[in-house]
C-alpha cells in the first residue's frame, strides 16, 4: 500500500539521511545515559541529598530509570539477554518531563 505524500516527495539521499541521523542520535543518546549512570553509580544518595538537595524517593526513581535504561542498552549492544518482554518505560517516563 502506498503511504499518500502531500506536498513531500522525498528523495532517497533525505530518506537515508534522516533515518541514519535517527540512529546515530539513538546510539549516542544511549551512550551518554551510559555515561549519566556511572556518574550516578560513584554518588551515594546520602551525598547526593547533601549535595544536590535531592529528597530519597527522586534517587529512588533516578536509580530505577536508569537501572532500566543499563538494562536495554545491554540488549541493544547484544550483551544481555531479555527473556520476558518488559516495557521500559515504566521508570524511564518518569524522568523524561511532564510524565506524558
Amino acid at each position: 500500500m502506498a503511504i499518500l505524500s502531500v506536498g513531500v516527495v522525498p528523495t532517497k539521499d533525505q530518506i537515508d539521511n534522516n533515518i541514519g541521523s535517527l540512529l546515530s542520535n539513538l546510539d549516542g543518546t544511549l551512550a551518554r545515559l551510559e555515561k549519566a549512570k556511572a556518574w550516578l553509580d560513584t554518588n551515594t544518595d546520602v551525598d547526593l541529598i547533601a549535595k544536590y538537595g535531592y529528597v530519597q524517593a527522586e534517587l529512588d526513581r533516578l536509580r530505577s530509570g536508569l537501572g532500566d535504561v543499563a538494562q536495554l542498552i545491554g540488549i541493544y549492544r547484544g550483551t544481555t539477554n531479555l527473556a520476558v518482554a518488559k516495557d521500559f518505560r515504566t521508570f524511564i517516563k518518569l524522568l523524561w518531563g511532564f510524565n506524558l
